[in-house]
């Protein structure tokens, strides 16, 4: 696995620009499309506990895309920025972004996934797309972590750290604050932590969320009256997205594992896998034959990997799986013909 750059690992100067270079590199290669490896995330994130500036540095380098006009970038084109700052000589902010801006420009890539404009960074919404991923600090030194297809919208004032999940995954890493709690509202549910490691997902036209807790301690409670009394959840439960919630014990590391790329499962139904990949992954995979569904499936796969998926599929599972467009993908069982349309 490559290093981090030299820079990354000496103290931070005195001189602003640079922290503020550290800061683009930072944005570039937590962003930049490629595996976020558990080392490189436990490096950021030991960078951004250093020293307030730090995260300060990385905010304003999220809110100077969008002065350039990009609500933010294609991994290809942030991948190719991180390269290029790998071998950069100090380069200075000016020239990052102008060069980057020119990057995007020539190869005609509109913005994709990252904040719109408000009137501050207490108040933003940030959005991923189909495949991408991104981590962001937020204003009080928290962290979120967002799945592809994912939106939240922040509101943080000074009695209350408020987010609300619209769409999607996230992860939030949050900051102890005793007076100030830290409040993520999905659907009908919310959730309120002081400062742990939780995961919210809301499922497509469901107003009920899940929640995985990492670390700490959450309560969740709902609007809802059918879900009774608010709900305390310890390291390692889940609370299900059902309408009659329950609580049950839960693999921490597979339900999260969408951190680093990976999709990983256990003794699920072949299209529950289909429907988590679809979410995660730029390509698309669709069942020819609904009869194969039922077919349980374990294992760990890339999600940008549709192509060591299908090769999964027909070595352990003896089913057809061929290409039938560009990045699609199809199912079938075994005895059955199939042709490309």
């Amino acid at each position: 696995m490559p290093m981090e750059p030299p820079s990354l690992s000496q103290p931070p100067m005195n001189d602003n620009d640079d922290q503020t270079d550290a800061a683009d590199l930072w944005f570039a290669r937590m962003n930049g499309g490629d595996q976020v490896s558990p080392e490189r995330e436990a490096a950021f994130n030991a960078w951004l506990q250093a020293d307030p500036d730090h995260a300060r540095t990385y905010r304003d380098c999220q809110m100077a895309w969008m002065e350039l006009g990009l609500a933010g970038c294609e991994p290809p084109v942030l991948a190719m920025r991180s390269r290029a700052l790998d071998t950069a000589a100090r380069p200075s902010r000016r020239r990052l972004l102008l060069g980057l801006s020119g990057a995007t420009v020539a190869t005609g890539i509109a913005g994709a996934v990252w904040m719109s404009a408000a009137p501050s960074p207490a108040r933003a919404l940030i959005v991923t797309k189909t495949g991408q991923r991104l981590t962001a600090p937020l204003p009080d030194g928290s962290q979120v972590t967002l799945a592809p297809l994912s939106r939240v919208r922040l509101d943080f004032t000074e009695q209350r750290r408020g987010l609300k999940l619209e769409a999607g995954q996230a992860y939030f890493a949050v900051a102890h604050y005793p007076d100030r709690p830290f409040v993520v509202e999905a659907g009908d549910r919310q959730v309120t932590a002081l400062g742990t490691r939780f995961q919210v997902t809301l499922s497509d036209g469901k107003a009920q969320a899940e929640v995985v807790l990492e670390q700490g301690e959450v309560i969740v409670s709902s609007r809802e009256e059918s879900f009774g009394p608010a709900r305390r959840l310890v390291p390692g439960q889940r609370l299900s997205a059902l309408k009659q919630a329950r609580i049950e014990p839960v693999d921490v590391e597979t339900s999260t594992a969408w951190r680093v790329g990976r999709l990983v499962v256990r003794d699920r139904s072949l299209d529950e896998v289909v429907s988590a990949f679809n979410r995660y992954s730029g390509d698309r995979l669709v069942l020819g034959d609904p009869k194969v569904g039922g077919t349980r499936i374990s294992g760990s796969f890339r999600y940008d990997g549709a192509r060591e998926f299908a090769l999964a599929l027909e070595g352990s599972f003896g089913l057809k799986v061929q290409a039938v467009g560009t990045g699609v993908w199809r199912i079938d069982a075994p005895d059955r013909a199939t042709t490309v349309p």
